[in-house]
């Protein structure tokens, strides 16, 4: 025995050998059987009884059907025709012959049984001889596989040392990877601990940072809301500024225009001078009487003229240092006004809340303080104006009486100096003119640049007030969007609490009214339900005693006096005037009622109208406390929001603090990573070593079982030696057994041939002898053998069984083909017979398989001949003959032959 892995067991085992071949020594059985093949030889010249040999050649061809009963029908005319030849030879009867007929049939079935139980013999024995030689090749397997292990068990020992060391290197290298596994491990374990630890800490702080956010995300919201409130007063102050630029500015302007127009009469007053200097010239002399009298007259007008410029100038003069005074006063309030603002700026993180609000208020008053100087101002403004329009008319009286008095005293110079007086003047007034012209394009110019210069101003007045909207809504947005209120808004709010307490307070006295003048008329309307239930149940009762009157009338009319019968009557119109009356009553009272309920009606829908209206002012009410309530806690979330500046920097503190511990889990984490790589490295070596080491063990452990196995099959060679001549001495023994058997079927097989021969010639005889005419004893009747037509049975011709598909074919009398594995049950073949004159018909099977079914059809292969009457053929012992049968001698001497070749026994030789 050897292991499945055992690779070169199995090549040697699977290599080709040189079989030798020899004939084992000869026992008793085959020495008889030689002995007898030899005297049958010897012997052949005796021989004088005629041997029939059954053919048991297999047909290979499908038999038509009828083939056999036509054969048939031809072999019997044979065999009748040379039975009736022997038969007219040899003067036999009809009742000898059927007489012959049973007793060569009775023969024949003792030799047909003889022959069953030999063939069942040599099955058994071939049998007995196969399992014999699959022992004694069992045996020889063992055997050999015994000696091939005694010479592999060296190298397999060798083998399984190799493996042992292999083994043990494998071992060592498990150990080390194990060992730098392990550090890898540990080196991981550290890396995941300092990331859990960075972790932590980057979740802790994260946490820290989230909880920070909100209020610092509020304080934000509240700067940047007060940045937008601050915005908002920086727009307010530029407005104001733009405003004050803008009136002093139209001033200017205002002022250059009446400069203009000035200038403009002054002009004209030029060009008229200058032609009234022409038209003086011309009445110089004319006028020279006059003008001294009336130089008199202008230096006085001048007097008094130039009285009341001095009178004007100085009223002139107090106005605008009132107006100075006043605006002096501005800017004194408006340099307050921008100090306690930036106190305002500056203290809004330090100082208390109420020091602010007392800023704020501050601020309030002075800027009404600012609004009542700028009044000043601007009254001041309009008396200069009024002072300066005074002064100019006064001046311009003045300018006219000295124009006057030079008039006068040029028309006197004219007068006096002629033309060339005349010519000086119309040159100065030509000049004057001029100047004139001059000072008036000078003026323009100055007019319109104070106008571009308001434009730039209105402009940026425009822009700023643009601005104030923008940062309003800004202002207002991020109120709305923080939930922030202001002082403004409180105020707002409480003002409409106010008003809707107001409004409440307002219809509450007409609800009560109303409430009051409901519940006097449900009275009244009660009074009157009852006035209508009392003059219902005096109508019932009048109705009820009315009818019981009525009916007592009806009743009693034949039995009662007229006496009274009239008191009925008189009762029943009594009645009648008090039913009448008693429903008047109830009308009168429903008509009060309905009357009063209507008044209830109104007053109820008064009622329902004032509650409505007090319902609707409470809800107002309530809602406006419901907003104040809200505005207050926005405006102190505001404040608290605004003074919380810490929270900022605690959140943007915490934050950088959070980055760098993300930085730190970055670092931790790529530690980790690395780790793993190593570890992931480290396993993979160990799982490879623990491979090859289980590699290693597997070789080895199959090896080892090998060499166990060699050593185990080797160990029993004397086993397997003593076992395989016990399996040949068996083997020897059951050939011998079947040798014998095999003899005793061929003596059978040759009495059933005989005996069957005997059967057909006599039953050839018997058909001769019916169908030969009728001798004296019995008459001339002349019979025709019976020829049988196709397809029908022979009478008294027994046919060979044929049997079924996968039976045995009984006498051994079909060359059995064996399926593939099966031994053949029989060696021997049965002998056939060359004689010419004698042939033997046997019925044989054959097979065709399909996929539906099996058909058995009959074959016939050739029938036997009767031995014909001619001085050549053999003749029966019963007949007296001793001819010689050679055909039977050859075929016992085949017979023989074959039968020693089928006892040879193969031995198989080891190469």
């Amino acid at each position: 025995m050897f292991s499945k892995n055992n690779k070169k067991m199995i090549a040697e085992r699977s290599a080709e050998r040189t079989l030798k071949y020899g004939l084992v020594k000869l026992n008793v059985g085959l020495a008889s059987v030689l002995l007898a093949t030899g005297l049958t030889f010897a012997g052949g010249q005796a021989a004088s009884a005629d041997t029939v040999t059954t053919n048991t050649e297999a047909q290979t061809t499908e038999v038509a059907p009828g083939q056999n009963d036509a054969t048939t029908e031809a072999t019997e005319t044979t065999n009748k025709a040379d039975a009736a030849t022997q038969t007219e030879n040899q003067g036999l009867t009809k009742e000898s012959a059927t007489e012959s007929l049973k007793d060569a049939k009775a023969t024949q079935d003792k030799a047909q049984g003889e022959v069953t139980e030999a063939t069942k013999n040599v099955e058994d024995a071939t049998t007995v001889r196969n399992d014999a030689k699959d022992v004694e090749a069992s045996a020889q397997k063992d055997l050999d596989a015994s000696l091939q292990a005694k010479k592999d068990i060296p190298a397999a020992t060798d083998k399984v040392k190799e493996d042992s060391a292999a083994l043990d290197n494998a071992r060592d290298d498990v150990d080390k990877a194990q060992d730098n596994t392990e550090v890898a491990r540990e080196a991981e374990n550290t890396a995941v601990v300092n990331e859990n630890a960075a972790q932590e800490k980057v979740n802790a702080q994260q946490k820290t940072v989230d909880d920070l956010k909100p209020a610092a995300d509020q304080a934000t919201a509240a700067q940047n809301t007060a940045k937008a409130a601050d915005d908002i007063v920086s727009d307010q102050v530029a407005i104001q500024k733009g405003t004050e630029d803008e009136a002093n500015l139209q001033q200017v302007v205002k002022e250059a225009q009446t400069t203009v127009n000035n200038l403009v009469e002054t002009a004209r007053q030029a060009a008229e001078t200058e032609t009234q200097a022409v038209d003086a010239l011309k009445k110089a002399k004319e006028a020279e009487a006059s003008a001294q009298t009336n130089v008199g007259v202008a230096q006085t007008a001048l007097k008094d003229a130039t009285a009341q410029v001095d009178k004007d100038k100085a009223a002139l003069e107090e106005a605008q240092k009132a107006g100075d005074a006043a605006r002096a006063t501005v800017k004194g309030w408006e340099d307050k006004i921008a100090q306690w603002q930036q106190f305002l700026v500056d203290e809004k993180d330090t100082s208390s809340s109420e020091h602010l609000n007392n800023l704020k208020k501050g601020i309030a008053a002075m800027k009404v303080r600012l609004g009542q100087a700028q009044d000043a101002v601007a009254e001041a403004q309009k008396a200069i104006d009024s002072a300066l329009d005074v002064y100019g008319a006064s001046r311009a009286k003045q300018t006219k009486a000295e124009e006057t008095l030079t008039k006068a005293n040029a028309a006197l110079a004219i007068a006096k100096m002629s033309t060339a007086a005349a010519q000086t003047k119309e040159k100065a007034a030509a000049k004057s003119n001029a100047e004139a012209q001059a000072a008036l394009e000078a003026g323009k110019a100055a007019l319109e640049k104070s106008q571009a210069e308001l434009a730039n101003v209105q402009a940026k007045l425009a822009a700023d007030k643009d601005k104030l909207v923008a940062d309003q809504a800004k202002y207002n947005d991020l109120k709305a969007q923080n939930n922030f209120a202001d002082d403004e808004d409180v105020a707002a709010a409480q003002a409409a609490v106010d008003e809707a307490q107001a409004a409440v307070d307002k219809v509450q006295p007409n609800v009560d009214k109303a409430n009051h003048a409901v519940h006097a008329q449900e009275k009244v309307v009660k009074a009157a339900q009852a006035v209508v239930d009392e003059a219902q149940a005096n109508l019932d009762a009048v109705s009820e005693k009315l009818a019981q009157w009525k009916q007592a009338l009806v009743d009693e009319k034949d039995t009662a006096t007229s006496y009274h019968l009239d008191n009925l009557k008189k009762g029943i119109k009594a009645l009648t005037i008090r039913q009448g009356q008693a429903q008047d009553a109830l009308k009168a009272a429903q008509e009060n009622l309905a009357n009063e309920q209507a008044k209830l009606a109104k007053f109820q829908a008064v009622q329902a109208k004032n509650q409505a209206a007090l319902d609707s002012a409470n809800e107002v009410l309530t809602n406006a406390k419901n907003t104040l309530a809200d505005t207050e806690k926005k405006n102190a979330d505001f404040k608290d929001a605004l003074a919380n500046t810490q929270a900022i920097k605690d959140y943007e503190a915490a934050s950088a603090t959070l980055a760098e511990y993300q930085k730190e889990l970055a670092s931790a984490q790529e530690a980790v990573a690395k780790a793993e790589a190593a570890f992931n490295e480290a396993q993979q070596k160990e799982d490879a070593a623990k491979a090859a080491y289980e590699t290693a063990k597997e070789t080895y452990l199959t090896d080892k079982a090998k060499l166990q196995d060699l050593e185990a099959l080797a160990a029993k060679e004397d086993e397997y030696v003593v076992a395989f001549e016990q399996a040949s001495d068996k083997l020897n023994e059951v050939q011998a057994a079947l040798d014998e058997a095999q003899k005793a079927l061929q003596d059978k097989n040759a009495s059933l041939s005989v005996a069957n021969g005997e059967v057909k010639y006599w039953e050839g005889v018997l058909a001769t002898l019916e169908s030969k005419p009728a001798t004296s004893d019995e008459g001339t009747q002349t019979e025709k053998p019976e020829t049988n037509k196709p397809g029908e049975e022979v009478d008294n011709n027994e046919k060979p069984e044929t049997n079924k598909p996968g039976e045995e074919v009984d006498n051994n009398e079909k060359s059995s083909t064996n399926e593939p594995g099966e031994d053949a049950k029989g060696n021997e073949e049965p002998s056939k017979t060359a004689d010419e004159d004698k042939v033997v018909v046997n019925d044989v099977k054959k097979v065709a398989t399909t996929p539906e079914k099996k058909v058995e059809v009959k074959a016939i292969a050739k029938k036997a001949e009767a031995p014909k009457a001619d001085t050549k053929a053999a003749t029966l012992p019963q007949m007296g003959e001793k001819d010689n049968n050679e055909a039977a001698v050859v075929g016992l001497g085949l017979a023989g032959v074959a039968g020693a070749l089928g006892l040879g026994v193969l031995n198989k030789k080891r190469s």
